[in-house]
């Protein structure tokens, strides 16, 4: 009998909290997502971007964690966070303590960012989260699997960013999961990209 592999299709990196304010383009370095502690008398570390609506980080490290856990438990922040946040050997430990082979790593703190309005600084983290995502997976490429991020308002530089990404060893990208209304997904003007992802193999 073949020995039996376990591959997590969707599991997702936390970004660490200087990840955006160290990486992000200059020009947006007063803008990027950052973290804050405490929220309008709230307890905790909050992650906060421009119009989004804040976050308590410790929802994000929340795995296991009872529904009597939790209120107390968000109150924390990456003080809780386990090591694999910062460090990939500690991420293949858990793949091993859990019998995975490997997993494919979507952003957990840039998946709020596509609800960003301003275009130019949602695709600015992106690309931030991007590198740092292609960087960490590089210690292990056939055990950590990144998935990217790209934004479509600008088509040509959607293409671009999902090229760059290819070539850095990321495996796909995440993309919105509703496109604007006056833009679906059926429309032609997204040829290039659903031919570019089908030709670098890059699932979307």
């Amino acid at each position: 009998m073949a020995e039996q592999r376990i591959i997590s299709a969707d599991s997702h990196f936390v970004e660490p909290p200087t990840m955006w304010t160290e990486r992000v383009d200059t020009r947006f370095r007063e803008r990027v997502p950052h973290i804050q502690q405490g929220y309008k008398g709230r307890p905790g570390e909050w992650f906060m971007c421009e119009n989004l609506q804040p976050v308590q980080v410790g929802g994000f490290f929340g795995s296991g964690k009872s529904s009597e856990e939790l209120p107390e438990h968000l109150k924390k922040g990456f003080e809780v966070a386990p090591k694999s946040v910062w460090d990939p050997a500690e991420r293949l430990k858990e793949q091993d303590r859990d019998g995975v082979s490997a997993e494919g790593l979507y952003t957990s703190m840039g998946m709020l960012l596509f609800g960003l309005d301003d275009a130019e600084l949602r695709a600015a983290c992106f690309t931030a989260f991007n590198d740092w995502a292609a960087e960490y997976c590089s210690y292990d490429p056939k055990r950590l699997l990144g998935l990217g991020a790209v934004t479509l308002e600008d088509i040509p530089a959607g293409v671009q960013e999902l090229e760059r990404i290819a070539k850095k060893g990321i495996r796909g990208a995440l993309i919105w999961g509703s496109p604007p209304e006056d833009k679906p997904y059926s429309d032609p003007v997204y040829d290039p990209f659903w031919a570019a992802a089908q030709d670098l193999n890059m699932p979307l």
